[in-house]
């Protein structure tokens, strides 16, 4: 086992440090000014922390004038629904080219491959044109279906965790009379939890964050949290620390999930790696 210098241990929390600085010294502000009212936002420090940290009007304006209320539920509804699907087809589809060898395996994997070289909004033209054919245009279900679409980021993640589940299991199950269905949905399946964790985090996330789509595709009864933000914050002149606050808003509720999930996603990509 190689040991490390002290000098080399030093420089690596520092840069560890610096690091988390640089990603925590802007949310620190952001914290402050939530919790501020219109006059201290004006007279003070924007590094200076509020009088009264129990002032919660900013946020009762955000999520009343704003709708981020709203906005938040309809975003969780959009994106359990799609989320669901999509990490329960990703599951899948993995574990049928992992297991099963068949004629155009390689190029189905191909074609999955190939996704991630063609950007989305070279597409969206066709795609619109196909929803509004579809009626599905200014409705949640057309976000959820865009949304529910299986990755090939989440394919190799299950194939790498799928490397470590024996294939002994399947024989077993199907020497006791068991089928596919249910040698996947029973035996299978609950194993590739890290890996399904994993995919929540990281796509929820970015789905959470999108704009394009929900602008896109959605009318002004039914937005996402991203859309009514920026709308709440473009079109209204709103004071920004009531911007702050609703920003923080949507901070919160993505923070929480990713404090409870996160040992999962280290479990699972930590397995990628050494795949």
């Amino acid at each position: 086992m190689i040991r490390e210098s002290r000098f080399y241990r030093i420089v690596r929390y520092v840069i560890l440090v610096l690091a988390s600085l640089f990603v925590i010294i802007p949310l620190v502000p952001l914290v402050f000014m939530a919790f501020k009212t219109g006059r201290e936002y004006t007279e003070t420090s924007v590094l200076a922390p509020p009088a009264n940290w129990m002032n919660f009007y900013n946020f009762s304006y955000a999520i009343r004038v704003g709708e981020l209320g709203k906005a938040l539920f309809h975003t969780v509804i959009i994106l359990g629904i799609s989320l669901a699907v999509q990490i329960l087809f990703t599951c899948m589809v993995s574990y049928v080219l992992h297991r099963f060898d068949f004629r155009g395996k390689k190029v189905v994997k191909t074609l999955f491959t190939l996704t991630m070289f063609i950007p989305a909004v070279t597409t969206q033209t066709v795609v619109f044109r196909m929803m509004y054919a579809a009626g599905l245009v200014n409705s949640m279900w057309s976000v959820v279906i865009l949304y529910s679409g299986v990755g090939i980021i989440g394919i190799y993640i299950m194939l790498n965790l799928l490397d470590s589940i024996s294939k002994e299991l399947d024989e077993a199950a199907l020497i006791d009379g068991a089928g596919y269905f249910y040698i996947f949905w029973k035996i299978v399946f609950p194993l590739l939890k890290p890996a399904c964790t994993t995919l929540l985090i990281l796509n929820g996330i970015g789905l959470y964050n999108d704009f394009y789509i929900p602008n896109l595709y959605l009318n002004k009864e039914v937005q996402t949290f991203t859309v009514a933000l920026y709308k709440f914050f473009g079109s209204m002149s709103t004071p920004f620390e009531i911007v702050a606050a609703a920003i923080l808003i949507g901070i919160v509720p993505i923070g929480i999930v990713f404090l409870c999930l996160q040992k999962y996603i280290y479990y699972s990509l930590a397995g990628a790696v050494k795949s």
